[in-house]
This record gives C-alpha cells, sequence and structure tokens, in this order.
C-alpha cells in the first residue's frame, strides 16, 4: 500500500500549501482493516498474523501528524506480532477438562474488534449519504480549518447566547437519555473455606497425597475453583499439609504433614484442626 507523503513549496506557507491525505483510515484499526480491503480479504477469514508486516511497513510510512494517538498503533502493532509469533512458535498443551482456560485468543479478539469497528464504520457512511440526500449537509474539510487556525481567522462576532438555552437543552438530554439501570446486587458466596477444606482432608484421609487439579476434574465453576485453592492455602497455613509443584505447569501435589515435620516445626498434636477456618479471608489481604 503505497503512503504519499506531503511536501511543502519552497517559500510557501504550511497553512497555504496543499495538503494530501488518505481517507481510508484514521486510527490504528481503520489502518489494519485498511490493509484487509486492499487486498480484498474477508475480515473473518483473514490470518491477522500474517498482516503484521504490512502493518509495520504501513505504520513506518506515515507522517508523524497523521498517527494522532502513537500508543493505540503501537499497541495494535504489538497484538500483531503477538499473533504472529504464536502462530509460529510451538503451544503450551491444551489444559485438562476442567481446568482453567488462558484466556481470550488474541487473534478473536483484535478479529471481534474489527468487525464491529466496521459495522460503525459502514452505518456511518450509510447515515451520512442519507443525510446528504434528504436534507443536504454542509462541512468544513479538517484541512480548511487548520489553515484556517494557522492563519489566526476568527468567526464574525454574533450576539452573546442565552445562558438558558443550555438548561433547556440539558433539561431535552435527560428526556431523550434513559436513566442508567441499577447495577446488579452482590451474589453472596454460596461456597465456603470450610466447605472445600473438609474436601481436602477428606481426600488425603483416603491417600496418602492427592492432586489439585484430579481433585477438581470435572468442576466447571471458577468460584468453586478459586475457594479450593484459598482453602488450600489456609491449610498450608496451618501446617496442616504440604503443597509441592515439581516443574512449573506441573501437578499440584498435597500431602498431609508428617508427625517429624509436625515436631520439628514445633505444632503440638492435631488442636490446629478443630480451630475454625477465616472465612472473610482477611488473612490473604
Amino acid at each position: 500500500m503505497v503512503m504519499p507523503a506531503v511536501v511543502f513549496g519552497e517559500g510557501r506557507r504550511p497553512e497555504a500549501a496543499t495538503r494530501v491525505q488518505l481517507e481510508s483510515f484514521e486510527g490504528p484499526l481503520a489502518l489494519l482493516l485498511s490493509l484487509i480491503e486492499a487486498r480484498e480479504m474477508d475480515v473473518l477469514t483473514v490470518p491477522l498474523g500474517a498482516l503484521a508486516d504490512a502493518y509495520l511497513d504501513a505504520l513506518a510510512g506515515l507522517d508523524g501528524d497523521r498517527i494522532g494517538n502513537v500508543s493505540s498503533f503501537v499497541a495494535i502493532a504489538s497484538q500483531l506480532i503477538l499473533i504472529k509469533s504464536r502462530a509460529m512458535l510451538p503451544r503450551q498443551p491444551q489444559a485438562p477438562a476442567g481446568g482453567l482456560d488462558e484466556g481470550l485468543d488474541p487473534e478473536a479478539e483484535l478479529r471481534a474488534r474489527l468487525l464491529l469497528y466496521k459495522a460503525y464504520r459502514d452505518a456511518g457512511a450509510r447515515l451520512q449519504a442519507e443525510a446528504v440526500r434528504r436534507v443536504g449537509l454542509f462541512r468544513r474539510e479538517p484541512s480548511a480549518a487548520q489553515a484556517a487556525a494557522l492563519a489566526g481567522a476568527r468567526p464574525v462576532e454574533g450576539p452573546p447566547l442565552d445562558p438558558a438555552l443550555l438548561g433547556r437543552a440539558l433539561d431535552g438530554l435527560a428526556r431523550i437519555a434513559p436513566p442508567p439501570e441499577p447495577p446488579p446486587e452482590t451474589v453472596g458466596r454460596v461456597i465456603t473455606l470450610a466447605e472445600r477444606a473438609a474436601v481436602i482432608r477428606s481426600a488425603l484421609g483416603d491417600a496418602d497425597a492427592v492432586v489439585l487439579q484430579e481433585l477438581l476434574r470435572g468442576v466447571r465453576d471458577r468460584v468453586v475453583v478459586a475457594v479450593t485453592f484459598l482453602a488450600m492455602l489456609e491449610l498450608v497455613k496451618r501446617r496442616e499439609i504440604v503443597v509441592e509443584q515439581a516443574e512449573p505447569w506441573g501437578p499440584i501435589v498435597a500431602r498431609n504433614v508428617t508427625p517429624e515435620e509436625r515436631a520439628a516445626a514445633g505444632i503440638p498434636g492435631d488442636g490446629a484442626a478443630d480451630e475454625p477456618l477465616d472465612e472473610s479471608l482477611e488473612s490473604f489481604a
């Protein structure tokens, strides 16, 4: 995609020079969509990672005044590089059933943003065309407005506006915009640390060790998963169990503390197991 540069005539003021500007995009998503449409590709099926090089080349060819917010362009570029690297590098094995996923796929997230942007862009173009067809519109070109501002042009002084107009406008806005819905009530936690700790203790009563992933097999509720993990940490703090993980992404193995380990730590008997767990979670603050 060719990006024309603007060259001002020698000896001419910037506001009087001819400005050449592409109308195909204004922001980072529009730039990416223009690259897709220029290649006559489908937004739903195009591999976005393959556009990383073309996006960087197009971005490097832009003038500084075309990029109003550099960070937004860099964010899209970094997301494209991430998508391309994920496609080239080996992926982590899929999590077992009942395990936690890694979150939304960056390519799926970016594709959804592109589709939403395209829908708004097309809808705006249709509304503008219909408005021009029905009543006609007058708008000032950005280049003409910028030239007038640089030249110090000012609008003709008119009579001051009545302050009451603002109040009436705000009243009309309040009638048009419906009041926002109240936020949903906070749903209370239905699972307790004591219940999940009892499950862990029961599992360790029948086996020398238990694997957390096996204990959560088939569990789909993320709240239950989180409370189970917190209950396991609480039992570790109370010196009832020991948790080990031999390697990253490996199984999390829990076992009971041996009498020798309890004696070495100076913990008398099993009295800690009778004490209630802190359901307020203040100990994790």
